[in-house]
């Protein structure tokens, strides 16, 4: 079958992504030109970016058909059956990472092999299928030591211990949706950590688009707003507005200078007059003439 795809070129490589495949999040292609990367790096670095880009896909996936597989606790086992009333333990599990957008085979030695990604006991994930008895049997695990499976004719859909027992029992385990595991070296781990770095930097400084947050202009509340600084007005003008009445004269700014300034307090003349306070003249050796004994009140 024949699918369009689409080409994108980036600093001279070219991409070919085909339509209705998983968009992987492209790298800021602006900071890829100012690296001046070679082909063969600039290759490494688009690689791994698609790896990480599924890796954190398929946990998303993961949680969405763990989700499923666990609604179908308490249904019962049937052999050949994939849902809704009963499953038997492939069909259960080729439903729920149906239900997550990835499709797996239908019988458990075809889902053991046709999945790419392959888990050691060791490294277990939810949603990772774990094989038993020679891969005759599959579960789903949900973590901290535990699957779920549908066990055998006459049971229902649960949820078991990952034991001693069946550890025994253990024949391989996948990983749907994820790449193959590949090894990276640290410096193209490093690397795309920078560009990721830059591009965050530079989307922080990135103006806004003007199309698609055009300016807005001023409200007419904020246009006809007063100003805080009134308008200088040069000496004898008359504003607008204040004008002299008819036959009278108007008032020039001058003219206020020469009138008395107002004050709120009273005048001398509105005071009341003083008391008068008692001088006391020291009595003299000899009594003089103009010399009196007593106190004289005197006007301060």
């Amino acid at each position: 079958m024949l699918r369009t795809a689409v080409t994108a070129t980036v600093t001279g490589l070219a991409l070919t992504v085909p339509l209705g495949s998983t968009a992987f999040a492209a790298l800021n292609p602006t900071v890829l030109r100012s690296l001046h990367l070679d082909a063969a790096t600039l290759e490494k670095v688009q690689a791994y970016d698609r790896y990480r880009t599924r890796e954190t896909l398929q946990r998303k996936r993961a949680k969405k058909a763990l989700r499923f597989a666990r609604k179908q606790i308490g249904k019962p086992y049937r052999w050949g059956a994939d849902g809704p009333g009963g499953y038997d333990c492939s069909g259960l599990m080729m439903a729920a990472w149906r239900r997550a957008g990835v499709k797996i085979p239908r019988v458990t030695f075809a889902q053991y092999r046709k999945v790419d990604r392959k888990v050691e006991m060791g490294s277990l994930k939810p949603g990772d299928l774990i094989f038993f008895h020679g891969r005759s049997h599959v579960g789903m695990y949900v973590g901290h030591g535990r699957f779920l499976h549908a066990p055998n004719s006459g049971a229902r859909v649960r949820i078991d211990r990952f034991g001693a027992a069946r550890r025994s029992q253990f024949a391989g385990a996948v990983r749907p949706g994820a790449p193959a595991y590949r090894e990276w070296s640290p410096s193209v781990r490093e690397l795309v950590d920078k560009i990721d770095r830059m591009s965050a930097e530079k989307r922080a400084d990135q103006p806004p688009d003007s199309e698609r947050t055009p300016q807005i202009p001023p409200s007419r509340s904020t246009t006809n707003k007063k100003s805080d600084n009134p308008p200088i007005i040069a000496p004898g003008h008359i504003p607008a507005g204040k004008a002299a009445p008819p036959g009278g004269h108007s008032a020039r700014p001058d003219d206020s200078a020469a009138q008395a300034p107002r004050s709120d307090r009273p005048s001398d003349e509105s005071k009341p007059e003083p008391r008068p306070r008692a001088v006391a003249h020291p009595r003299s050796f000899w009594n003089g003439p103009g010399l009196e004994p007593w106190a004289k009140y005197v006007a301060p």
